[in-house]
């Protein structure tokens, strides 16, 4: 058997993933589900553009002492006012919204102060995120529709301390970690299957098979693929993102371990399917396995203790976990290395029965 340089390795395999990526484009099937992944990408950039655009300015506020006055500005008509029931939701909210919201705390007294003609301070927040001009402009209206309101002279003290999302709360880290898992399984998992399929189906591994290629070049070509389009929908995303982003590195890893968990279960499906008919059928059922996680988890606290216990182990979740920690302000680092090492143990596992495989079929 003919021994190759790495130079051969780099030559052969940058020939296949070329001549890959091209036929990704070709094909009816591999571009409908780049388009897919695509519209789903840009679905869900949607909400925070709709909601920049409508600038109506919105502010989150924890009244303790529930003034008639601060209820009554929730009707108003130039601006957006809602309440929220504690100091943790107020933060929560403020740090998790898909677009910019002032946050603000009345003080003790602030319903007694009314009409005296005095002046008050009320604390203010707002995201790690926002503009200091946009901040400042929001802080001077409502600093003027408060005045106006209570018959008083009222000053915003927008705090030092940038506001984070939470780890566990719906906004925006929720979200973009939901849709970017998603987007990288349809495309790491099933673009290179089908690429396999139709090059059964149309000959094109046997014309490889007699070249200088062998049968782990074609395999280590169709992941690199994978990994390519991975890499430019992952890229689209993230520069979408980049102003919720706090952790890069942690940011990294989620993509990486993301992209390599799915592209390596893809060469596995491709590998053990003949057909697109059966193919389908069995990539639903994981498809359906890997997401179930993602669906019940605002749920898992009234799901019986097995599923409590199967879930977090699951490889999706830990991807979305980790995505996550990259835009709060803290990485629990127990929590981070335990979901890094749950992928790695995964694809790991998905790498030695790939290269089982593979060593069989190149025989």
């Amino acid at each position: 058997m003919k021994r190759y340089s790495l130079a051969d390795h780099v030559r052969i395999l940058g020939a296949i993933a070329a001549k890959d990526i091209v036929d990704a484009l070709r094909n009816r099937l591999t571009l409908s589900l780049l388009v897919g992944g695509v519209v789903m990408m840009l679905s869900s950039m949607v909400l925070p553009m709709l909601l920049e655009l409508n600038d109506v300015p919105t502010v989150l506020v924890y009244d303790p002492e529930r003034s008639v006055l601060i209820r009554g500005l929730t009707a108003h008509d130039a601006f957006r006012l809602r309440l929220v029931d504690s100091q943790e939701e107020l933060e929560n909210e403020v740090g998790g919204s898909f677009h910019f919201v002032l946050g603000l705390t009345i003080p003790p007294g602030f319903r007694q102060a009314q009409g005296s003609g005095g002046s008050v301070d009320i604390d203010g927040y707002a995201p790690h995120w926002a503009d200091p001009v946009l901040v400042a402009e929001r802080v001077a209206f409502f600093e003027a529709q408060l005045s106006q309101a209570s018959w008083q002279t009222v000053r915003i003290n927008v705090s030092e301390r940038p506001i984070y999302p939470a780890l566990d709360e719906i906004g925006q880290p929720f979200m973009f970690s939901f849709n970017f898992v998603i987007v990288i399984l349809v495309v790491g998992l099933a673009v290179v299957p089908y690429l396999m399929i139709e090059e059964r189906e149309t000959h094109a591994f046997d014309v490889l098979l007699v070249s200088p290629a062998r049968f782990f070049h074609i395999i280590v070509g169709k992941g690199l693929v994978g990994l390519f389009y991975c890499l430019v929908i992952a890229i689209a995303l993230f520069a979408f993102n980049a102003r919720w982003i706090v952790h890069w590195d942690v940011a990294l890893v989620g993509f990486l371990s993301s992209a390599l968990f799915a592209v390596l279960a893809g060469l596995l499906v491709g590998l053990a399917f003949e057909d697109a008919a059966t193919m389908n059928m069995w990539m639903g059922v994981l498809l359906l396995f890997l997401l179930s996680p993602l669906l019940l988890e605002q749920a898992i606290h009234r799901l019986p203790g097995v599923l409590q216990a199967i879930i977090p182990w699951i490889p999706t979740t830990a991807m979305t976990r980790l995505l996550r920690m990259a835009m709060v302000a803290q990485v629990p680092a127990t929590a981070f290395w335990t979901h890094v090492g749950t992928l790695v143990i995964t694809a790991l596992a998905l790498y030695g029965v790939l290269v089982w495989r593979v060593c069989q079929l190149d025989r």
